[in-house]
């Protein structure tokens, strides 16, 4: 057991935006439609009814992880249509295969203003919204920005499309030429309409080579011509594919050091890139979560709490950095069950990150450093949010299945929130030793309180400490 003293410099080395920690409702979400089934109801997709965005447990649940942004976007609005004068009688025209009508997105108006978000979207880039000589035509983009406006939707961002790096929804053959073409008239259409809009991309996944398959369109030829007309490079991350898309990969990577180390080989090769593209750009991670193709059977246990706060810790390294979770409730990688919106054990995570995680990211005195990772701890220090601003919270994740670990801040008292779970295949947490508990027609969270430390505290095997002192 290795003892390390948790300091810092002193010296703020990033400041993130203040909605940092941000999530996904996929437009398929919105709509209904086809997306990832949980794996106790067989394999594949499965078609589903809209999320209820009106539940106000749903938005009790999110409003606890405010201020968020809201990205409504996914493969599904590749293909969705935005039924703007409510004439589909929900019928996709031909080439889309999913229809947004006004309702649903006034939902998703309603649902940001409740819950302190704001809104990120995509548009539609199939066969149904291109003219005869291939070409994107901007009148569906024209239609929501527009509505948006009518509504006074909280829209901050757009992405032209979802991952053009694959690219799936496009036309075939489609080349890096045309979507540089059909980015100009998109920036030309969001100026025209919203020019307050911030542009966002080019939202490219698998170019890192972490995933193990090369995009069809690469980044650099994505960026070359465009890059000068975005605000924030995004990217997507994931660490591994899923079961259900073939990795075979069992549970036990969740606590390998490797597989936690992949969300920084992603970030600084990103950080390339948008320092050769975008110098003064944020970046934002628009989608990440424990696998790609809906998440593992692990990724809703108490096991992936671990990756889930050591990749917010990685990627809090660069000024107005935000890091969007995928999902908030939809499929086995989401933060809430999607049946009775029951928090998984990440929720808790993210809820007392959001709490107790500042946007200040503070650089670690090189002697904690040095012991942190002679222990195989990953600690992170940032500024404590609200009255507490003065104090510093550390977020200390230890991986090891079998190894305990004492930590001690420098001033010698302290206020701990230790996640841990005597089960990490079930969704079961304690918060320093009590089991959290949201009952099924709960409305009201349950308090989630600090224990006082004024000695060392013992950090358990599988287990992430959230430390405040000063």
């Amino acid at each position: 057991m290795v003892h390390t003293v948790l300091a810092t410099t002193g010296e703020v080395v990033a400041t993130l935006d203040r909605r940092y920690q941000s999530y996904n409702i996929e437009m398929v979400e919105v709509t209904g439609g086809e997306f990832w089934k949980p794996y106790d109801a067989g394999p594949g997709k499965v078609v589903r009814p809209p999320i209820d965005l009106g539940s106000e447990r749903l938005r009790m649940l999110a409003r606890a992880l405010g201020p968020a942004y809201i990205r409504v976007s996914g493969t599904w609005a590749n293909w969705t249509y935005f039924d703007a004068g409510d004439d589909t009688a929900g019928a996709c025209p031909d080439g889309f295969d999913g229809v947004l009508t006004r309702e649903q997105w006034r939902g998703v108006a309603d649902f940001a203003d409740a819950v302190d978000g704001e809104v990120v979207t995509s548009f539609a880039v199939s066969d149904g919204i291109r003219g005869p000589d291939g070409a994107w035509r901007d009148e569906q983009a024209r239609a929501l920005l527009a509505f948006s406006k009518d509504i006074a939707m909280p829209l901050a961002a757009a992405e032209f499309c979802n991952e053009p790096s694959l690219p799936m929804g496009f036309p075939a053959s489609y080349d890096a030429t045309a979507y540089r073409r059909d980015f100009e008239t998109f920036a030309a259409t969001a100026a025209a309409v919203m020019p307050e809009l911030a542009l966002v991309g080019p939202g490219m996944i698998g170019d890192d080579g972490v995933l193990g398959f090369q995009p069809v369109i690469a980044a650099e030829d994505m960026l070359e011509d465009t890059a000068d007309k975005l605000d924030v490079f995004s990217y997507h991350f994931y660490p591994k594919l899923s079961e259900r898309c073939g990795s075979t990969a069992g549970a036990e990577i969740a606590l390998d050091p490797e597989f936690l180390a992949r969300v920084g080989v992603a970030r600084d090769h990103h950080r390339g890139l948008r320092d050769r593209y975008l110098p003064a750009a944020p970046t934002w991670v628009t989608e990440t979560a424990q696998a790609a193709c809906g998440g593992d059977r692990w990724a809703a246990a108490f096991r992936d709490v671990i990756r889930h706060v050591d990749t917010l810790g990685r990627l809090a390294t660069d000024d107005g950095a935000v890091v969007f979770h995928n999902t908030l409730a939809a499929s086995d990688y989401g933060l809430l069950d999607e049946i009775g919106f029951t928090p998984r054990p990440n929720y808790w995570a993210a809820l007392l990150w959001q709490r107790l995680m500042g946007t200040e990211v503070l650089a670690l005195d090189p002697a904690t450093a040095a012991a942190a990772a002679a222990s195989g701890l990953t600690v992170y220090a940032h500024r404590t949010p609200g009255e507490e601003a003065h104090d510093v919270t550390y977020a200390v994740v230890n991986a090891s299945p079998s190894e305990s670990h004492t930590v001690t801040t420098d001033g010698g008292d302290a206020t701990v929130y230790l996640l841990t779970s005597d089960d990490l295949d079930s969704g079961t947490v304690a918060l320093n030793g009590t089991v959290v508990h949201l009952g099924a027609g709960d409305t009201t969270l349950p308090p989630l309180e600090g224990a006082p430390a004024g000695g060392p505290i013992t950090v358990a095997p599988a287990s992430v400490a959230f430390v405040v002192g000063g």
